[in-house]
């Protein structure tokens, strides 16, 4: 749920950022990301991370290279439950509670394309950024008795490279893209939770850490401007 409150304003970042830049040599992408978690990671999610971004890339001119930036978000854990709203002083009260465990992720990118124009392109990417994670936990119907809360934890920052391709629709600015990024992340905290017990658990319970290391596999839509 509130996963879905970042899309509206990541999405508006990027857009204002392609009408800033939009040229005939600027695309803007909606991807879905599906992160395959590696090593202490892997050990830790017990849900492969699933999330969408949104992307903008510009052509440096006469080249075969891009330059550009990628925002996201992805949930790896959820679970609505019976709450006692004993802690907020109200014992033997029962709400329903939603609780998330999510990451927004940031990058700065970098793809080199095969060729110039073609219909099938396949390109190499690299990149380096960053993963934020939190915890959140909402009142499935408004309730003045207790306040949403969200919780971040730690961020690691995240260097990557792999390759992907794109198909381009004949005469239309429409394209598929498809990749698969191979990151490494460094050391941080997050939450590991695999049932939330009713509620006894707090957002700052179950915290792990460890390397962040992952293989994102990204499928999306790219529009050019």
């Amino acid at each position: 749920m509130l996963m879905k409150t970042y899309l509206l304003p990541i999405l508006l970042c990027l857009l204002s950022i392609s009408f800033v830049q939009a040229q005939s040599n600027t695309s803007f992408g909606l991807n879905f990301n599906l992160a395959n978690p590696q090593q202490e990671f892997k050990e830790n999610i017990n849900r492969l991370p699933a999330g969408i971004s949104f992307d903008v890339m510009k052509n440096i001119k006469e080249s075969r290279l891009s330059i550009g930036g990628e925002l996201g978000v992805a949930m790896f854990f959820d679970d609505e439950f019976e709450y006692e709203l004993r802690e907020e002083g109200y014992p033997n009260e029962f709400i329903t509670l939603y609780e998330e465990d999510c990451y927004l992720s940031y990058a700065a990118v970098t793809r080199y394309r095969a060729f110039k124009h073609a219909m099938f392109n396949p390109y190499l990417e690299g990149r380096f950024g960053g993963t934020s994670f939190f915890s959140t936990r909402m009142a499935v119907e408004s309730s003045e008795l207790f306040d949403d809360t969200t919780k971040f934890h730690g961020t690691s920052f995240n260097a990557g490279i792999g390759a992907g391709f794109q198909i381009n629709f004949c005469q239309t600015p429409l394209s598929l893209d498809f990749a698969a990024i191979a990151n490494s992340g460094t050391h941080t905290v997050y939450r590991s939770i695999t049932d939330v017990d009713g509620g006894a658990i707090r957002l700052s319970d179950g915290r792990v850490a460890s390397k962040t290391n992952h293989i994102n596999f990204r499928f999306g839509l790219r529009f050019n401007l």
